[in-house]
């Protein structure tokens, strides 16, 4: 049987044909730079790019990518954040581009796919010991085509989104399938940064004199500590729903990310470079995170972004590689997981109660901590094999850490990298599944606090049956919310009396307002009352105004939180969709480990037969 194609939120023929030619002229343009430096003529991009190689003692096709690439990721960041904070004060918007926010996210990824051809475009010699060769004469960096890899997916998102749309309804929420392979996209490629960062590296004997290696080299460690800045805060990106008080994902999954993302970053920081290196690039997320948070709440007007500060994640890596130093690259990431998952999540534990929206229960922190340490072990073995693989690329002749021979030494990092990615996979993915338990209820008192058009009142809910009343005092969360009406409101419930709570805040029940209560207990279960929403003809969903003494029944979250999504899909095309999602993050993934793993396998072939010159040096 054939399913009706939903209307609301999907993208007009006019932009279509925007879109359609913002993209192709791109294209054309990309097309005419390729030829042109191909076919040896001299073009405009071509002469900058010298100028500024000859600036930062780096080849020409190294030369603006980092420049042009940490822009497109600025923006992306500050369009998806805004965005965000647009649906969640106003609801829906009117299509892929029907609110200024998108702007920066589309022009943001061309750019990012822009800072992967610049480099292919210009790529000659001197280019790295490992490269990919397209034709004869045409050899790139393998960081070139994993940029332009990850911004391709990303871009693809733009579309494919619309499909989605017309196929399930609008998904207002950060990780649909389609906003996670954009968010996705742009995340991942800044591991290609960081490999462009290692084969530039890689080349300073060849590229430079000795005497003016110091200083181009101090700016390239400058701009690998502000890449992993940049990763804190693109990783701090799928925390967002959180870090705005509107999660509907287990809340477990917060102190998961966080333990993940300051691993991550701090370790293949800190396992290359100096002491108070992870303080830089700590410095940097906190300066950029916190002035995109300021520009959306004030100047644009919408809510406060709240984020994980990341101080003690960082003393603790510092101290780790104080302690144990960090030649064995395995070892400090591992221990540094295991303090951030637990001395870490405690320290962001006790920030959630200072700042952040939805303060975490005490009876979440056992939990927390050892799922904490899972991850955080396994993000520090990642970690670690990033970085390594990294010094590889550059051509770093120490040992990693292992005592057998190279070879087994190399497969044994290998081991350990895939190991660490597993326990961080299999411990998101047996968190992410909600659940929706029936059969809690509740009778609803309203106080009414103004009337008249812009009525607002406390809410008073008595819950049966009485078990369900007994576990809320351990509840996730349990809570009065109300959004898409020109703002977020949400008070937490307070006991009242035995099984019977009442909103710290009045509620909104006007206009656009959509207002509900929140009840997140166990691990996964999460349910949701509503109170009031308003009448949406464009999707068939009828008024609903909760009376006085009106029996209200819990139900499955994701049906008030997500009112526009569709639910005569069947089961398998949902079930397809994220399958699709899963292909293409496994597909990026192996192209991070496959390019990387090939830049590095470039870097110690280099290594080795520098060192075979110098030993043959040393016997004449």
């Amino acid at each position: 049987m054939a399913i009706p194609l939903a209307t609301t939120g999907t993208a007009t023929f006019d932009q279509i044909a925007i879109v359609t030619g913002v993209v192709g002229c791109l294209y054309v343009a990309l097309a005419v730079l390729l030829w042109r430096e191909r076919t040896g003529h001299g073009t405009l991009v071509g002469r900058f790019a010298d100028t500024i190689g000859r600036l930062d003692g780096a080849p020409r096709w190294a030369a603006l990518t980092p420049y042009l690439h940490a822009v497109s990721l600025l923006a992306c960041a500050f369009g998806v954040w805004w965005d965000i904070a647009i649906h969640i004060d106003r609801g829906r918007d009117t299509g892929p581009f029907g609110t200024a926010a998108h702007y920066p996210i589309f022009f943001g990824i061309l750019g990012v796919i822009v800072s992967g051809v610049l480099p292919i475009a210009l790529a000659r010699k001197p280019l790295p010991a490992r490269i990919i060769k397209l034709t004869k004469g045409w050899r790139i960096p393998c960081s070139a085509a994993l940029v332009t890899v990850c911004g391709t997916f990303a871009l693809v998102g733009f579309p494919l989104d619309d499909v989605w749309h017309r196929l399930f309804g609008e998904d207002v929420t950060l990780w649909g399938p389609t906003h996670l392979l954009m968010i996705g996209g742009v995340v991942f490629s800044i591991f290609a940064r960081l490999l462009a960062i290692a084969e530039v590296e890689q080349l300073g004997p060849v590229w430079q004199s000795s005497q003016d290696l110091a200083g181009p080299n101090k700016r390239r460690i400058f701009q690998e500590m502000v890449s992993v800045g940049a990763l804190l805060i693109a990783w701090d990106l799928f925390s967002t729903e959180f870090n705005y008080g509107v999660p509907q994902f287990p809340l477990i999954l917060q102190p998961i990310l966080i333990a993940f993302g300051a691993t991550l970053g701090f370790t293949i920081l800190r396992a290359r470079r100096g002491p108070g290196s992870t303080f830089v690039a700590l410095g940097v997320y906190l300066l950029i995170r916190g002035g995109i948070a300021y520009a959306v709440a004030e100047p644009l007007g919408q809510i406060v972004g709240h984020f994980p500060l990341l101080i003690v994640e960082a003393v603790l890596v510092e101290v780790t590689a104080f302690a144990l130093g960090n030649k064995n690259r395995f070892r400090l990431g591992l221990v540094a997981g295991v303090l951030i998952g637990t001395v870490g999540v405690v320290a962001e534990y006790a920030w959630s109660h200072v700042w952040m929206p939805i303060a975490w229960p005490s009876s979440m922190l056992p939990s927390a901590i050892g799922y904490g340490v899972v991850v955080g072990a396994g993000a520090g073995l990642v970690g670690a094999w990033l970085a390594t693989r990294y010094a590889e690329v550059a051509g770093e002749e120490r040992a990693t850490g292992i005592k057998p021979v190279r070879a087994v030494a190399v497969r044994r990092t290998h081991q350990l990298g895939a190991v660490g990615l597993v326990a961080v996979a299999a411990t998101v993915f047996f968190c992410v599944p909600r659940s929706a338990d029936p059969g809690v209820s509740g009778v609803v008192s309203l106080e009414r606090v103004a009337t008249g058009a812009e009525p607002t009142a406390y809410v008073t809910i008595s819950l049966t049956p009485a078990d369900a009343a007994a576990q809320v005092d351990s509840a996730r969360w349990f809570e009065a919310l109300a959004w898409q009406g020109g703002g977020l409101v949400y008070h937490p419930m307070e006991k009242v009396a035995e099984g019977t709570y009442r909103s710290r805040g009045a509620l909104p029940m006007y206009g656009k307002w959509k207002s509900m209560v929140r009840l997140h207990q166990g691990q996964r279960d999460m349910v949701a009352a509503w109170v009031y929403a308003p009448e949406d003809a464009a999707i068939a969903k009828p008024v609903v105004q909760v009376s006085n003494g009106q029996t209200v029944e819990f139900i499955d979250e994701q049906q008030v939180l997500r009112r526009e999504e569709r639910t005569d899909v069947p089961r398998w095309m949902w079930n397809a969709g994220y399958a699709l999602l899963a292909v293409v993050g496994l597909l990026e993934v192996a192209g991070i480990a496959w390019l990387v793993g090939r830049g590095a396998r470039g870097g110690r072939m280099r290594a080795a037969h520098l060192a075979a010159d110098e030993r043959e040096r040393e016997i004449a």
